[in-house]
């Protein structure tokens, strides 16, 4: 009775058997199907470094698939490991275009495009040829307000107004804050009363 390899099973004569033509055969076959294996690329790697050639190609494919991470290891990817090196030492890329993405998403590339320097809602602001900007008058408190708004709302610096907010003074007794301190209405005789920084006198007579 012929041995047998330990991994593929051939038939392996003793020196004192007869010469077989179907010993001879049948590994013949066994080797014809061992050089035509089926890959399995869903078969893992166990850390062996030995195997059968079927596990061993499943294995490599396996890994194949999961560096293109495509749905299967025949698949050529879009992107090769030479595009990959040139971008990496030559700084090459896709353009990107508002149909395509490239290094930034076709998304992106047509909200830089779209950017404006006037306030035009829901565009990316971009400065002027002057570092200026348009945004629209605010209307919540933690809005940008534009320079129409303060101009029609606060007093301007240096220029004649007229007050229509009530002012009041603040009631500390501190000289050298810029502030009005005091309120003092002067109502008879030639000599105003006695004051201090940061009052107002207002003269009623």
């Amino acid at each position: 009775m012929p041995k047998e390899t330990s991994t593929y099973g051939l038939k392996k004569p003793l020196y004192s058997d007869n010469a077989d033509i179907a010993v001879i055969n049948e590994n013949a076959d066994l080797i014809d199907s061992i050089l035509t294996p089926t890959v399995n690329a869903t078969k893992t790697p166990t850390g062996q470094s030995s195997g059968k050639l079927s596990d061993v190609l499943s294995w490599i494919a396996n890994r194949i698939k999961s560096i293109t991470g495509l749905n299967s290891w025949q698949e050529s990817p879009s992107v090769t490991l030479e595009d990959c090196k040139n971008h990496l030492q030559n700084g090459t890329h896709q353009t990107a275009t508002s149909s395509s993405n490239g290094f930034m998403s076709s998304t992106d590339k047509t909200k830089l495009d779209n950017a404006t320097e006037s306030s035009t809602a829901n565009r990316l602001m971009i400065r002027d040829s002057y570092g200026r900007a348009k945004v629209s008058s605010p209307s919540s408190s933690d809005d940008i307000a534009n320079k129409s708004y303060i101009d029609s709302n606060f007093v301007k610096k240096n220029a004649d107004t007229t007050m229509s907010a009530k002012l009041t003074a603040n009631s500390n007794t501190s000289y050298t804050t810029k502030q009005v301190r005091n309120i003092v209405f002067w109502t008879s005789g030639d000599t105003p009363p006695s004051t201090g920084y940061g009052d107002i006198v207002i003269k009623t007579f």
